[in-house]
């Protein structure tokens, strides 16, 4: 198996590569390491190749400071999570997509998936994920892309529109995060709940959540919102949960972004404890994270042990599900083929999935609550434009 991982820099790959060894049954592989910033890529390659030696394992390790030089040839999985132009959330160009539409009264706070931050970076990523795709149809048209890189929504629509020919599947972290909150919050663990989540990326909605008795875990969680402490971690979801009835997937600061009713006005963004950001346009290109004293450089040293436990991202989970005769249930970002029937077909959404040595199989989840829908098709329906933009190079 080989595996190609372009933005092993970023932070999904020392994750990624350590969830990976952590199957057994996928130590026999050959990952490609890529990254542009030799910075970031250097001590990532230290680390992988200490777990490797750590398993005792006959994986091979390679790297590369470009994906275009043919490491793709014959890969079974491509990983992207890098950022086009710069830090993807510091410095040039990120600061400019805060810093210019705050002069015009239009705040945000990460500006990745929608509104005017979420198109921009869109733009700008969009022309590397298609020449990705296009280098695997010529590459390895098998292979699967398994891609990191927001936005999300807006890029697999790009990506499946482009290159139907590629099988593409969107990943977050998001539902994994947040469940387990909300279990922290009712005190209790996140395995005693069982629950379904829909909607768009970075817009899911817990549509059913239940204790495994099947009793509604809802009213424990309004209840544990009346502790301030708990409430100020979460104050907009939070508040969406008391008008809407349901809880969704993001931070506060993300899920103002994408409503009227916060970031706008001074005394909303007050009352939910909502504040403007500001980003340097001078920030370093090299990450805090691999620099200096980080947690990776010291492992790399031996200055505290490896960190080996499996994470719950989804990405080698797939891969697991795929090799071997492993299932999983996971969360996620596909087009709309007719199963969240109230949204537009040409979206993409997030729904659960079955992922099996088949492949990956969408649930039907059929109508979102009404209101849900209509907070959510405002945003799908900018995504598809701005998709459709993309592809057709037209800005009008």
């Amino acid at each position: 198996m080989k595996l190609v991982f372009i933005g092993a820099g970023s932070g999904f790959g020392a994750k990624s590569f350590v969830d990976l060894m952590s199957f057994r049954k996928l130590h026999d592989s050959e990952v490609v390491l890529v990254d542009i910033n030799p910075n970031h890529l250097a001590p990532v390659e230290k680390f992988c190749r200490k777990v490797v030696a750590h398993y005792d394992a006959p994986t091979r390790v390679e790297t590369a400071d470009t994906w275009r030089d043919g490491a793709l040839q014959g890969a079974d999985y491509v990983v992207t999570s890098f950022a086009q132009g710069g830090p993807a959330y510091a410095g040039y160009p990120f600061a400019h997509e805060i810093e210019i539409p705050k002069k015009y009264g239009i705040y945000q706070n990460v500006a990745d998936t929608a509104g005017i931050g979420g198109v921009v970076r869109g733009l700008r990523t969009a022309p590397e994920m298609l020449a990705i795709a296009r280098e695997m149809v010529r590459a390895c048209p098998k292979a699967l892309l398994l891609n990191y890189v927001n936005p999300m929504a807006i890029l697999t629509r790009v990506l499946r529109r482009a290159c139907p020919d590629i099988t593409t599947l969107g990943l977050c972290h998001n539902i994994q995060y947040t469940i387990r909150d909300i279990a922290r919050w009712i005190d209790r663990s996140h395995k005693e709940l069982i629950y379904e989540a829909a909607g768009i990326n970075h817009f899911t909605w817990f549509l059913r959540l239940e204790y495994s008795d099947g009793r509604n875990a809802y009213p424990d969680l309004l209840e544990a919102s009346n502790d301030r402490e708990i409430y100020e971690r979460r104050p907009v979801q939070f508040e969406l949960l008391k008008t809407f009835g349901y809880f969704t997937t993001e931070s506060s600061r993300h899920m103002a972004e994408y409503l009227p009713y916060f970031m706008p006005r001074k005394a909303d963004r007050e009352d939910v404890g909502l504040e403007i950001r500001a980003v340097d346009v001078s920030d370093s290109k090299t990450s805090k994270r691999w620099t200096g004293d980080s947690k990776l450089v010291r492992q790399v040293d031996g200055k505290q042990p490896l960190d080996l436990e499996r994470s719950f991202e989804y990405g080698m989970h797939i891969v697991h599900a795929l090799e071997t005769d492993e299932v999983y249930r996971m969360n996620l970002n596909v087009m709309n083929d007719h199963l969240i029937d109230n949204l537009p077909t040409e979206s993409c959404v997030e729904v659960t999935c079955n992922v099996d040595r088949l492949g990956f199989h969408p649930y039907h989840v059929g109508n979102l609550p009404v209101q849900l829908a209509a907070l959510s098709r405002g945003i799908s329906d900018v995504q598809t434009l701005a998709a459709d933009a993309i592809l057709e190079k037209d800005l009008n």
